[in-house]
């Protein structure tokens, strides 16, 4: 149970940083996605966290383990962002959606 927690808490930070990075590169927006999993692929890489190790699941090459728990990851960020939409939330939009009166930062 506390590998699922660990992959969601992940996911939440994943979203919170890609956010905070798409804030100071807007154009990055377009690229929501290849950012959000490379990020997550990246911190598990990084962490050396697979969840597969974790419930003792063997597969045939450790590196498979740690990019998929950073797809797993990627996906949590998704499923974060979707809860804060049906919670109303504005963060987890584009930019131009959360600060409508900033002004933009030339390209």
């Amino acid at each position: 149970m506390y590998h699922f927690a660990v992959i969601a808490l992940l996911g939440l930070a994943v979203l919170k940083v890609v956010d905070l990075v798409e804030d100071f590169v807007p154009g990055l927006t377009k690229l929501h996605s290849l950012v959000t999993f490379a990020l997550a692929i990246g911190a598990c890489v990084a962490a050396d966290y697979s969840v597969f190790r974790g419930f003792g699941i063997t597969l045939r090459k450790d590196w498979m383990g740690l990019w998929g728990t950073g797809l797993m990851a990627g996906s949590m960020a998704t499923v974060w962002k979707v809860a804060f939409g049906w919670l109303g939330s504005k963060e987890g939009a584009e930019p131009e959606v959360k600060h409508p009166s900033r002004p933009r930062m030339a390209a």
